[in-house]
């Protein structure tokens, strides 16, 4: 899981990373994932560029398990064939509870230079 970067103090990041190394087995190891304020044409797919280290960034929240296909009804998400779902869903719900524009939501994010997470 990835939430290293939204956690906003060193003090929490490190209380954070403390703790998922007094959880490994002994000689475990432990995989942290970041967002990365550096971010060149060869190392990023992204190639996002931040202003600063602590931005609020934009989140849509959408339903766990349903998509929504490009011109289509939400469908199950794992569909290989994205059909439109026309028919109610198992129970009598109607598969399509979608909300067109979900809320947009801002959340904050620490992103690392180079070196910074090993320092910390």
């Amino acid at each position: 899981i990835a939430v290293l970067h939204h956690l906003s103090t060193e003090p929490r990041r490190v209380a954070a990373l403390r703790e998922g190394a007094r959880l490994l087995r002994p000689g475990g190891q432990l995989l942290v994932y970041c967002w990365s304020y550096e971010q060149d044409d060869a190392r990023s797919r992204s190639r996002h560029r931040f202003e600063k280290q602590d931005v609020l960034v934009p989140w849509k929240h959408r339903t766990p398990g349903v998509r929504k296909p490009r011109g289509g009804a939400a469908v199950a998400a794992g569909n290989a064939e994205a059909q439109e779902v026309q028919e109610p869903a198992p129970g009598g719900q109607q598969a399509e509870n979608w909300e067109p524009e979900p809320e947009v939501r801002q959340r904050y994010c620490h992103v690392y230079r180079e070196g910074e997470l090993v320092d910390l």
